[in-house]
Parts: structure tokens; sequence; C-alpha cells
């Protein structure tokens, strides 16, 4: 190993929400390609059926794809006899703290789930295996997959996961408030200033109604416009904050906040954007495909009035996406690595996507099976979620030298969502404590 495993991982830090960015349009990873390959060796790929039973241990964070797995496992063991997947779901408060419990404790499972905030610290630190070599004898084809999906996954040329799914954002309406206001619906040719205007005449109607849901928010807020115009937030050790581009991503946010066509950060972090949506209180709102199933559910007011469209295109002429998801990859301490990566390769085909898709619990990344997905919501324009992910992702950021990063972006930006700063005083401040 390259480092040690325990100094790596001392830092770690967990993600929100479910679950990608990169300073490069292009969807290029914060990490380039030509870097040296980390030092653990490509293992031999063969995934022969073993002559005696293995058991080949998968640890994930519980949620409702457990029954997705389980599926899978009977599937798999059916095809592949000798090989028994032995299911270990974790709850995801206590998942990533069992995980560096047992990666430095020696006990880690053979498969097991990662995310994009964490790739960096577990493949640096030599935990996981490199799957170069089984791709390249397999039957994985990794143009099946959003390519900033890959990317979050690569470390230094090196493949470390195989991503399960995917998730981008949209722009969420209320076509009741559109109604009322007078306002064409949100469509691909909208600009950031048509949503202004929109956001403005919403808000107009009175009544505690209002525009939009502008407070501080990542992947679902000034991550996609920091990319769309231009700016950065981290690449390696350094960051972005200080750039015109990232400040003016950050400034069109809190715009819409000063001009009171949101409500305050404060009432938002006491009542989340998204239930105020449902409520019938906000016009729009950022939110990702995983929304869909809170939209359009019984406790929501809005869900046979709501539906999704493309993110708005900004000055320049362009728009982005983030996009994230969770991936499958092996451990490089495996006893037996083949078998693992017949499990990893059976979840990454054709099959196990399209059972996914059709149970309609996540976006398949084998994009080819995305469509099932969202035949679960015929109601709504969930097509242009699969659009961002093939056209103008980006990956969700992370950063390798300073996990903390967030916390103090997050801490510093919520004062200019509060308008208790400026963005620029923000963002020097941000500067001032990352260097």
């Amino acid at each position: 190993m390259k480092k040690s495993i325990v100094f790596i991982l001392a830092a770690m830090m967990v993600c929100s929400c479910l679950f990608a960015g990169c300073a490069v349009p292009g969807n290029t990873s914060t990490d380039t390609a030509t870097q040296s390959e980390p030092a653990a060796p490509e293992a031999t790929a063969t995934a022969q059926t073993p002559a005696e039973p293995v058991e080949i241990h998968y640890a994930y964070w519980a949620s409702p794809m457990d029954a997705f797995y389980a599926e899978c496992k009977t599937a798999f063991e059916a095809s592949h006899p000798n090989i028994k997947i032995i299911l270990e779901p974790t709850a995801w408060t206590e998942y990533w703290t069992k995980l560096e419990t047992a990666t430095t404790g020696g006990s880690v499972a053979d498969v097991f789930h990662m995310n994009g905030v964490n790739i960096l610290k577990y493949a640096d630190g030599g935990v996981l295996l490199p799957l170069n070599d089984y791709i390249g004898n397999s039957s994985v084809d990794l143009n099946n997959y959003p390519k900033a999906m890959n990317d979050m996954y690569n470390y230094k040329g090196t493949q470390f996961g195989i991503a399960m799914d995917y998730d981008t954002i949209g722009l969420w309406y209320n076509k009741t408030l559109f109604d009322q206001a007078g306002i064409a619906y949100p469509t691909s040719d909208w600009t950031w200033d048509d949503l202004t205007e929109a956001a403005a005449a919403i808000t107009a109607l009175g009544n505690d109604i209002y525009g939009i849901a502008a407070g501080f928010e990542e992947q679902a807020g000034f991550y996609n416009t920091v990319f769309a115009n231009g700016g950065w937030l981290v690449n390696g050790d350094t960051f972005g904050f200080d750039d015109p581009n990232t400040r003016a991503g950050i400034q069109c946010w809190v715009d819409l906040m000063k001009a009171g066509y949101s409500p305050s950060e404060a009432s938002l972090e006491e009542n989340a954007s998204y239930l105020q949506f449902m409520a019938g209180k906000l016009g729009m709102i950022f939110s990702g495909d995983w929304m869909a199933a809170y939209y359009s559910s019984a406790d929501s007011t809005v869900a046979a009035v709501c539906d999704v469209a493309e993110l708005p295109l900004m000055s320049n002429g362009a728009r982005a996406s983030v996009i994230h998801g969770k991936a499958n990859c092996i451990s490089a301490s495996s006893a037996h690595p083949d078998e693992a990566w017949a499990w990893v390769e059976y979840l990454a085909g054709a099959e196990a996507n399209k059972r996914l898709g059709e149970m309609g619990i996540a976006i398949p990344s084998y994009m080819e099976y995305s469509s099932l997905f969202f035949a679960s919501y015929p109601q709504y324009n969930m097509s242009i979620y699969s659009k961002a992910a093939e056209e103008y992702s980006y990956t969700y950021p992370a950063s390798l030298a300073r996990p903390d990063w967030m916390d103090i972006v997050r801490t510093e930006l919520q004062k200019a969502f509060s308008l208790q700063v400026t963005v620029d005083q923000a963002c020097d401040a941000i500067m001032d404590q990352l260097g």
C-alpha cells in the first residue's frame, strides 16, 4: 500500500444526501489520468468458477434497494453455484464508521459500496482493488455508463469502482402557480434571466408564496451554476473560490434571496425547501430524480400539478448538472478477488440493471435501462435526468487533501445566503482557511 490505511482513513467524511465536479468542462475527473499509477498491483482477471464453495461478503448501506440485492443474489447464485453471496446491509448513519473499522481491522467485506465523497481516500489508501485488468477481460463496457460517473471512480488512471446508479438535478415547477402568474412553463431554452423573471412574478402573487427556493444547497444548488458559469470548486489540493466565475455562480442564488423571491435561509433551514414545495408554497425548486417519489406521494399537494424541466442556461449559454451515485468496489485484501469480480460484473450487467430499472428504485447506471426507472413516473418529464447525465454532467466534487473543505464552505456561504455578508466576503473567508 502506498500509504498507511489508518492514516488516510482517519479523516473520514460522510456525505449528505444520496449521494458528482471538475474545474474543466467536459466531465474531466478532478484527478488527471496522466498521474502515476497507485502502488497496488493489478490483479489477474480470470473470474473462473471456484473448485470449492466460496463466500463473498457484500457490504452496503441499507435502503429501498434491499429487495433488489436479494433478487440479484438469487439469480447470481443460480448461475454461479459455487459462489455464495452474503448480504451485509448497514444503516447509512453507521455505514462509514463500520467500513472504516473493518478496513483498519483487516476484516472488510469482499465487495462494498462507495460514494464520490470517499472514493479518493480509499483508493489512495490502497484499500481498493484496481479493476482495469478485470474490466479489460470482461463484458463490462464503460461506455454504457455516464462518463462523469466513470471519472468519479477513476483515480490517477485506474478504475476502482463500477457505478450502480446515478442521480442528476432538474428544475421542478408548480404549474398552478405558473398559471396564476400568467407565465409559460419552463423549457429547455430557458435562461437564468427567465427563471428570475418567473420567480418575481410568482412571488408577486403574495399569500406567503415564493418563486423559488434559493437557500444554500450543494448538489441541488450552487454546484450546478458554478460549473455552468465556467467556475470550479476543487482540483486536488487547490480550491476555486477566488475565481470570478465561481463567485458569479454563487452570486446568482444570493441575488434571488436579496430580491425576496425565496424564503429566507432561516426559513429553509427550519422547514426544508422540498416540504415547502410539496405544500404548494414554491413556484420552483432544483431537485434530484430521487425527489420524484416525494413530489408524487399522497403527502404532496402538488403531485398532479408539478413537472420537471432541464436546468436553465447561464448567460454564457451553458448549463451543468452535478452527478452522483454509488459504485461497487472490491477490497484489495479479498481472499477471493476473482469471485468478487464475478459479483461486481453481474451487478454492472444488463440483467441486473434491467431489474433495477423495472423496480423503480433508482436510475440504473447502465444508460440503456434508465428509461425503465422513468416509466415509474410517466406523468413527469423524467428523461431530462438521463439527458443531463449524458450531455452536461459534472462529477460530485471531493478533496483528498482537505476532507473538511465542505464544512468550511458551508459555514461561510450560509452567512452569504443569510445576507449577513457578501459573496465576495464569504469566498475570501473560505480561501483564507483553505489556502
